[in-house]
């Protein structure tokens, strides 16, 4: 075994204690457990009382089980869907900002102007395509509330390096993305009157259709952090946890020979169901720090 693999179990065990989805599991499966002894002792003292009056039939139990884990292996399959597209998007988003400075760097090679507009251009062009980097993930981070949330930190390059009237408009704009996003067209626009991009027309078309295609790709991604599951789906799933806190101590407390046994199996059924579903809501919103599943600031360095 690896010498590194004891550390990244515990930094794994440490990391999920200390999410939201594990501390409402461990609540859940513990007050489940203590059911379970409760019942199993009451059961023990009553002469089956429990399994006679209380317990429904086998048949019934299985069918809720059996429902239970259909709509919690439902929600996980549908979380792990929405990761796997936030990822996609992730670094297509970072590809498609990378190609297009590059294109237009490379446009400037012949250019007619002098060299210290080529260079003013290229700086301002970086400097641009980071802010709006930066602010499409944070967007995408703060979800549909639109508040910043204690998440990823985005470090922007040389954005203190822009002109004032630049830094107003960005820090006056409700909609940050799109504003710095027209600033790069008319940047560009400006450039090629300027001489700086020395390119036809139609082939300068490309950079044009590289920024629209990062900006297509943002669209992509907010629909995973701004619509959320349905409503209505998230409270049958609740509902069925809430259940098999009330339900699963009873089947233990029967089947089960000691109250240290019930309080063990129903301890863990329902901290299983639970954790499922808490990683499941947390992946809702994939590009948040709380999901532990993207490191979105790692595409902004």
């Amino acid at each position: 075994m690896d010498h590194h693999t004891p550390r990244m179990i515990r930094r794994f065990v440490c990391d999920l204690v200390r999410t939201r989805a594990c501390s409402v599991a461990l609540l859940a499966a513990t007050l489940s457990g203590a059911l379970a002894a409760t019942y199993h002792i009451v059961n023990v003292r009553m002469d089956d009382l429990i399994a006679q009056e209380w317990m429904p039939d086998t048949s019934v139990f299985a069918a809720f089980v059996s429902f239970s884990s259909l709509v919690v292996a439902f929600r996980a399959s549908n979380a792990l869907n929405r990761y796997t597209d936030a990822s996609r998007h992730l670094h297509k988003l970072s590809a498609q900002w990378f190609e297009a400075a590059g294109t237009l760097i490379a446009f400037c090679r012949h250019a007619t102007a002098p060299p210290q507009e080529v260079e003013m251009f290229q700086h301002v062009l970086i400097r641009l395509l980071s802010v709006l980097h930066g602010f499409c993930l944070e967007n995408l981070q703060n979800g549909r509330t639109g508040q910043s949330c204690d998440g990823f930190r985005f470090e922007l390059l040389g954005s203190s390096d822009l002109d004032e009237t630049t830094q107003r408009a960005i820090a006056r704009s409700s909609n940050k993305v799109e504003c710095v996003f027209q600033m790069i067209q008319c940047l560009v626009v400006d450039a090629q009157v300027a001489g700086v991009l020395s390119v036809p027309p139609p082939v300068l078309g490309r950079a044009y259709q590289q920024l629209g295609g990062g900006l297509v790709t943002y669209g992509e991604a907010k629909k995973l952090a701004f619509v959320p599951l349905p409503f209505a789906y998230k409270a049958i799933s609740y509902v069925i946890l809430l259940c098999s806190i009330a339900y699963v101590p009873l089947k233990m407390a029967v089947e089960a020979k000691g109250p240290v046994s019930s309080f063990l199996l129903a301890f863990l059924a329902t901290f299983l169901l639970w954790l499922m579903n808490g990683v499941s809501e947390a992946l809702d919103n994939p590009f948040q720090k709380e999901a532990r599943s993207l490191d979105a600031s790692s595409a902004q360095e």
